[in-house]
């Protein structure tokens, strides 16, 4: 090539750079000078969305140390509004959807009508007017009609088919009652597997708007451990969003739906962090990121311990299959229901709360949506009400504080009390002859309750009630029915009429007096601190989300303290004494009776009528009698010998040491558990046991 052909290609080259450089300077130019307010503009009208990180639940531990409720990461499917491109919406959710059916995981859907058509309605009455409202329908609109104003509302063509059209419409349906916004994202799907979020990822360029995240949910560790008490949480509803967003919660948050996750919610709940993401005017997002950490809740220690908790539960349970297997039909093998709860005799804290029949919490919604009979959910030990039956006899007895009797005074069994000319029950026991409140509690004679009752008069034997919390409110943590003692006026809203006689009937525990197994438990608790009444509690303290760290520590509360004599307590002591000494067993059971314990039992057992041919059985009492450590109040629906779990709940607890007897075939053939030996030593038990241990008698009342 010349030397001069060489010159005019740079010449040209030159002249093309400079060209290019004139035409860059001027559309710069008009960019930063011409247009600069325009695209300033644009740059400042930006919106940021605030959205929740979800924070960490608090776990819930047992008093040594075992988790019950606790936290596992998963992947989680959710929708935001931010990246969802107007009018692919549909088109979205159905692909996303497909990847979720092709890997078996299921999806957030609770449109309350049926998958097929004919479609027909498959929620409560709430829900479908939710539905309906929702839907600007009437009253009578039918589940056809609510599904095709879903399809017409979010345009969801028949092209997708049948089946994945109510899919479609069932997410449309639950974004519109979660408030999916640029606020709020929705949760679609949770604890998906690895190969599902996979092929998501694969498929995200024609998935704009899915986004997958870990975070944690809440894993019920305890399976049929206390289910009852620990809770479970759930879905905010409207009508509790109603009540929370104020609290910060919005409608895509959980919470405690009852138990311990409800009662302690604040303390579980922990700080959710914040995302905030910004879009321009033209929808792009420009920023995403966390703005503010979520911060983990604090745990729940419970005063449960855990093997001790697993005892009792295995001793209620099996004593109901002795029952059933003895098939006696007048030996109560007719129970199906009971609970059992154990408090510490120093401070009322609750170390086992047992109900019968039990379940596993992962179960719940299945129990639900096919409830039982009897409810494993309900929560027997602290809603379930009962006549206590002669249980009650040990407030009777206590009830001497009136002074119209001491431990001396006596009155005469005959067998028939004669007080009322028209109004003349028997005793249970028969003739008894003379007997003092020792002896009346020991015999568990009607006769001689019949007249202390008369005598102190209902309005007096009501507030002696009181004191012990029968009818009173008994601030656990997770709530419970309050009872009822009879009186006129409570028998009179019942539509019956108080007559002279059901006087000594609510001095014997009969009538309309009702009481939970845990009311039991605080009489007995009262009468072992010589009448002082400590608040039961199931929390033991909070910690850090760890555990490893207390940051509150529950310390007893006295509810009321009975100003009485000490010596009266000990009076009512030594005839519980009196009639665990009596108690028999079956024969051949190879099971020693209480008296050959290490240290003396107060009991007081009861038989309360229910109908002409039914009967509970309850029992309350303490152990050791002479320095209580333990607490105990039982029942038993349409069951019998309450009395004969007594041993094992005490070798549970003081020697680990329960074990029932089963046949080849697996049937509870004997519920008692090896037994401990008699420990020398024994301390005395007082005179009244001294002068008794020799008598045979008994009484299952």
């Amino acid at each position: 090539m010349s030397k001069l052909s060489r010159q005019i290609r740079n010449l040209v080259f030159v002249l093309v750079v400079v060209l290019l450089s004139f035409a860059c300077t001027i559309e710069l130019l008009q960019i930063q000078i011409v247009d600069g307010e325009y695209y300033k503009d644009q740059t400042a009208n930006t919106y940021t969305a605030n959205q929740t990180v979800q924070a960490a639940r608090g776990q819930i531990f047992t008093k040594d140390g075992k988790v019950v409720n606790t936290n596992r990461l998963v992947y989680k499917i959710i929708v935001q509004k931010a990246f969802f491109k107007s009018g692919t919406e549909n088109d979205v959710i159905a692909k996303t959807l497909k990847i979720l059916q092709n890997n078996d995981q299921k999806w957030i859907d609770t449109l309350p009508v049926s998958k097929t058509a004919p479609y027909k309605f498959t929620g409560d009455d709430d829900e479908i007017d939710t539905l309906r409202s929702k839907l600007e329908l009437g009253v009578y609109a039918t589940a056809e009609n609510c599904m095709n104003a879903l399809y017409e509302k979010f345009e969801i063509s028949d092209s997708y088919g049948q089946e994945m059209r109510r899919y479609i419409a069932g997410v449309r349906y639950e974004m519109l009652i979660r408030d999916f916004s640029y606020q709020n994202r929705y949760t679609l799907a949770e604890d998906v597997s690895v190969q599902t979020v996979i092929e998501l990822k694969e498929q995200s360029f024609m998935l704009g708007g899915i986004d997958i995240i870990e975070e944690a949910i809440r894993q019920y560790d305890g399976k049929d451990f206390i289910p009852q008490v620990v809770g479970r949480i759930g879905a905010i509803s409207a009508e509790e969003y109603a009540e929370l967003s104020d609290k910060g919660y919005s409608l895509n948050d959980t919470t405690g739906k009852w138990g311990i996750e409800s009662a302690m919610e604040s303390t579980l709940r922990g700080q959710n962090g914040i995302r905030s993401i910004t879009r321009n005017s033209s929808g792009m997002v420009v920023s995403d990121e966390i703005t503010k950490a979520a911060t983990a809740g604090n745990s729940v220690r419970l005063t449960i311990e855990s093997n001790f908790q697993n005892d009792v539960q295995a001793i209620l349970e099996n004593h109901i299959k002795w029952l059933h297997y003895n098939n006696d039909p007048t030996r109560g093998n007719k129970v199906d229901a009971g609970g059992v709860v154990v408090l510490d005799a120093k401070t009322g804290a609750v170390i086992a709360m047992a109900n019968y029949p039990n379940y596993d919490i992962n179960n719940y919604i299945d129990l639900i949506n096919n409830p039982k009979d009897p409810n494993p959910t309900y929560n027997r030990c602290i809603y379930g009400l009962y006549r206590p039956g002669s249980a009650f006899k040990t407030i009777t007895a206590a009830a001497l504080v009136s002074g119209i009797a001491n431990e001396n005074t006596e009155v005469y069994c005959g067998g028939i009390y004669t007080y009322y000319d028209d109004y003349q029950p028997g005793c249970i026991m028969g003739f008894v002859g003379d007997v003092t409140v020792r002896t009346a509690l020991r015999y568990s004679c009607n006769i001689y309750f019949y007249d202390m009752a008369r005598q102190m008069g209902i309005d007096y034997l009501a507030k002696v009630a009181g004191w012990f919390g029968v009818g009173q409110d008994l601030n656990l943590e997770i709530g419970g029915a309050t009872g009822n003692m009879s009186t006129p006026e409570y028998i009179e809203s019942l539509g019956g009429t108080w007559t002279p006689g059901s006087t000594i009937q609510a001095g014997i525990g009969q009538l309309e007096t009702t009481v939970t197994p845990l009311n039991l438990a605080v009489i007995a608790l009262t009468l072992a601190n010589d009448g002082t009444r400590y608040q039961p509690y199931l929390v033991d303290s909070v910690t850090s989300y760890d555990g490893t760290k207390t940051i509150k520590k529950t310390e007893p509360t006295v509810a009321y303290k009975i100003d009485a004599d000490k010596h009266i307590f000990q009076v009512v002591r030594e005839g519980m004494i009196m009639v665990a000494d009596d108690v028999q067993w079956p024969m051949g059971s190879g099971i020693t009776q209480l008296a050959d314990l290490p240290y003396g039992v107060a009991i007081k057992t009861g038989t309360p009528q229910v109908t002409t041919d039914t009967f509970n059985s309850t029992i309350l009492g303490y152990y050791p009698a002479e320095d209580p450590q333990i607490c105990f109040g039982i029942v038993l629906e349409k069951g019998e010998f309450s009395r004969l779990m007594v041993r094992n709940i005490i070798e549970s607890y003081f020697y680990n040491n329960y074990k029932p007897v089963t046949n080849e075939k697996g049937d509870i053939i004997l519920p008692w558990g090896g037994q401990s030996t008699n420990t020398p030593g024994r301390p005395a038990r007082g005179e009244a046991d001294k002068n008794n241990s020799d008598t045979s008698s008994s009484s299952t009342n």
